[in-house]
């Protein structure tokens, strides 16, 4: 990149941290197009690129102040693309354990005291999405229970995809938060079948 165009970047990222909408547009269109083949290359996923995209302008925004320190913005932009894309593939791959933890457990002929880790195990799970709330444990159920894809769901529910996304991943968080609380990871870790 020019000392100009980057030059021209750092003048545009301070009207942004001013609160210039139309400054925002401007990097939004610079950018959006970029971002999108990085995600879209590393994920293999137009609607899992586009929903990063998204999420990345949106931090933007909220954290518009911040931007009249950063001295190179493609670089901070594009570690921000790939931190999303990382944060992708962690919930993916939280998600399969969980799953495929959930499964292993119920299949398993087991001993005593992996029977006793299964009922442990489900008596948590359950604790963790009774704590939710209501939305998130409906669109979890639809979701893992049922096996239906988001655009279906936002149909059934008359909210938008997004909607049905952001639901899903809190509810995965909390889940996630309540288990580790519990110190219930650390149980799965070290007793069942030494997988996690």
């Amino acid at each position: 990149m020019s000392d100009c165009l980057q030059y021209d970047e750092i003048k545009l990222l301070a009207e942004v941290a001013s609160g210039n909408e139309a400054a925002f547009r401007k990097l939004f269109d610079i950018y959006k197009e970029r971002f999108y083949a990085v995600a879209f290359k590393m994920t293999q996923s137009d609607e899992v690129a586009e929903d990063i995209v998204q999420d990345v302008f949106m931090n933007i925004w909220k954290n518009r102040e911040r931007f009249l320190t950063v001295e190179h913005p493609s670089s901070y932009f594009f570690t921000a693309v790939y931190r999303k894309v990382y944060h992708h593939y962690r919930r993916l791959a939280f998600e399969r354990k969980f799953l495929q933890s959930a499964s292993r457990v119920k299949e398993s002929e087991s001993t005593t005291d992996e029977m006793v880790i299964t009922s442990e195990y489900s008596e948590w799970i359950s604790r963790a999405v009774a704590e939710l709330p209501p939305r998130q444990r409906l669109v979890l159920k639809l979701s893992k229970e049922e096996g239906m894809k988001r655009e279906d769901i936002a149909r059934q529910l008359e909210i938008s995809p997004h909607t049905v996304k952001n639901l899903l991943s809190n509810a995965l968080k909390s889940i996630h938060t309540f288990l580790t609380k519990s110190s219930l990871i650390f149980i799965i870790i070290n007793m069942v079948r030494g997988e996690w």
